[in-house]
């Protein structure tokens, strides 16, 4: 056994990739349990109904941010990947993407706040939603900033930076004025999350743009624009499997039952945590493969990526689907009503997992309309199911639904990877 793992780790790209994997790794187990932490001060400070309407209210500023980015998340990782040593190209890279998609977020922080009162009444049947609506509206344009700050610290392997502007800065702020100033209500907390926000995406903008050479030039607009217009499927739909199960919960059902299905599905999401790590690491070797025509060497990293997920995972998995109302009884005794939720959920985020990073293989090596059509029909089983399943089966509906779509949006990933690509990620075990 050591014998094949030290065969394997020979190879200067696996060694790479393991390396910086469990780099990524340790950040995201801090990321990790960062948000595990921000979602346990938010449930255990605020009660059920107030962090219904917090989770409520983050879900629907989270799917406008997608929408507001224009696709232009995984383009600027791409792009940026191809041509990494070259400062102005980055740079030039990022600012584009940051002056089409600001006006959009913009103009969506705005309609959001005016709107509040009228949404929150009319679509949700939650007049005090609409506080937390308002105050939260802001941090659309915060989440759009780093979100790309973030891919473009990506794509030159600046993991350091990268995990903590996209998923642990802004929490830990927002947690820890939370818990100086002892908050109880949802509208205060968003308050200081779109705060946290404003302040990490400009700290983390600055840093990304520090000490950039001047070399290279500037990349054609067409071509930016051209690989952004199917992202911009693709994420929106990416963004409505994960986040609009607890916006339609919202119309449907009191704000408890938001809360109870958006912490379940929070802790159901550290199943693919070790996903995320992986995929920050091999989805700039994807771009630079096919930037060379490398085909050898993406499927090499793509199937010892697998087998390093499938590893890493599977224990998290096992435990999560024994224990699921220690985990939910956490968040408070109430929040045990959500255990089989959370077992739902983990199933679906288990297939996803396993898997691999069949996403970026597809949207890295060129294939972006391939993964539009993908998530096109996930994210629309999920828009036309998700309303049926939680009117007849309440939120355990919703999660039945969400899980499936999850699973079959990944499971069609691997069928365009083997037509496209020649190799199956699910036969992670045949030799590399």
């Amino acid at each position: 056994m050591l014998s094949k793992v030290k065969t394997v780790l020979s190879d200067t790209e696996h060694r790479h990739t393991a390396i910086n994997a469990a780099i990524a790794l340790s950040i995201r187990v801090l990321g990790a349990g960062m948000a595990f932490f921000f979602n346990l001060i938010i449930a255990r400070q605020l009660g059920a109904e107030q962090s219904g309407y917090f989770f409520l209210a983050l879900a629907l500023v989270m799917l406008l941010s997608a929408v507001a980015r224009l696709g232009f998340d995984n383009t600027v990782l791409r792009f940026t990947s191809a041509d990494a040593g070259y400062g102005y190209t980055v740079k030039a890279i990022l600012n584009f993407a940051l002056k089409c998609v600001l006006p959009v977020s913009f103009v969506f922080t705005v309609i959001t706040y005016t709107l509040a009162p009228w949404v929150a009444e009319n679509i949700f049947n939650k007049p005090g939603l609409a506080k937390s609506l308002q105050y939260i509206a802001p941090a659309i344009i915060g989440l759009s900033v780093v979100f790309l700050v973030a891919m473009s610290l990506q794509a030159r392997h600046k993991l350091i930076a990268s995990i903590p502007c996209q998923n642990i800065a802004h929490f830990m702020l927002c947690g820890a004025a939370i818990i100086v100033f002892s908050v109880d209500s949802a509208s205060t907390a968003a308050l200081y999350l779109s705060l946290s926000l404003g302040i990490t995406s400009s700290f983390f903008y600055w840093l990304s743009i520090k000490n950039l050479n001047n070399n290279g030039e500037k990349t054609e607009p067409k071509k930016l624009w051209h690989s952004a217009r199917p992202n911009w499927f693709i994420i929106m739909m990416n963004q409505s499997v994960q986040w609009s199960a607890p916006i339609i919960i919202g119309v449907f059902l009191v704000a408890e039952q938001v809360a109870f299905f958006s912490v379940a599905q929070r802790v159901a999401l550290l199943t693919s945590f070790i996903l995320m790590a992986v995929n920050l690491v091999v989805a700039p070797k994807f771009s630079a493969f096919h930037a060379k025509g490398d085909d050898v060497g993406i499927r090499k990293t793509a199937l010892f990526s697998v087998r390093l997920l499938v590893l890493s995972a599977l224990p998290i998995v096992l435990f999560m689907l024994a224990f699921p109302e220690f985990l939910m009884g956490l968040f408070g005794e109430e929040f045990r009503q959500g255990a089989l939720i959370l077992q739902i959920l983990v199933l679906g985020q288990a297939v996803n997992v396993v898997t691999g990073s069949v996403g970026f293989l597809l949207q890295m090596t060129g294939h972006e309309r391939d993964m539009r059509l993908v998530t096109l029909i996930s994210g629309f089983g999920v828009l036309i199911s998700v309303p049926i399943f939680t009117k007849f089966f309440g939120a355990f509906g919703a999660a039945a639904a969400t899980a499936f779509f999850i699973s079959v949006q990944n499971l069609l990933a691997v069928y365009f990877v083997k037509k496209r690509l020649g190799f199956n990620t699910l036969m992670f075990w045949q030799k590399i």
